[in-house]
């Protein structure tokens, strides 16, 4: 799967360099803005088609709006608009810091927005390492399922997991390239489903 990582770049790193070791140990294919620094036209133009190239786009927001372009938006937030209106995005958001005023409005758009799967925050590299595994694992599970019978999927989890521990909190909310939102079950139910084979192996194990 082609990956695209999208953030600042300065004073940013440790991060991205943590999402793009996770991307790359699953076998995935990753750019980032980086990688277009030596391009023939603008680095942000290439970077836009970096976001075309990719499968999925993973954002990673912290406390920093970064530079606007031309357009009055940050780098940033120009390849997360290009890539909802094409393709999944996977969000990922730093808890525990200040955000600038533009970075607090781009995060409330994120989130009104509903895009792709906005996944826990993170505090650290490490924190955000896990969490870019998991989500691009979990998204990959819910490509394969394709069109995956949802109310067995649910009835199988429930059946696992009678006490509801799992099941139900974890739908998530996905927006295609029209602008049409709705909730996906088949992933919130994949990720359930994750959750108990990982506490069955954890069991068997202890035994």
């Amino acid at each position: 799967m082609k990956v695209f990582i999208s953030s600042v770049i300065s004073g940013f790193e440790i991060y991205r360099d943590a999402s793009v070791r996770s991307a790359r140990a699953l076998g995935h294919e990753v750019r980032r803005s980086k990688d277009f620094s030596a391009s023939p036209v603008t680095r942000q133009q290439a970077c836009l088609t970096g976001v075309r190239w990719a499968d999925v786009t993973v954002v990673l927001l912290g406390p920093t709006y970064g530079t606007p372009q031309r357009s009055g938006l940050s780098a940033t937030h120009e390849e997360y608009r290009e890539a909802r209106g094409s393709h999944p995005v996977l969000v990922f958001v730093q808890q525990g810091v200040t955000r600038e005023p533009q970075q607090d409005g781009f995060v409330t758009e994120v989130r009104d927005w509903s895009s792709g799967h906005v996944a826990p925050g993170f505090r650290t590299p490490e924190e955000l390492g896990d969490a870019v595994t998991r989500a691009l694992h979990d998204f990959e599970l819910a490509q394969m399922a394709g069109g995956a019978d949802e109310a067995e999927m649910l009835s199988r989890a429930q059946a696992e997991d009678p006490a509801g521990k799992s099941c139900g909190r974890r739908n998530v909310r996905i927006q295609n390239s029209k602008g049409t939102s709705h909730e996906n079950r088949s992933l919130g139910v994949l990720l359930s489903l994750t959750d108990l084979l990982a506490r069955r192996i954890e069991s068997e194990i202890a035994l």
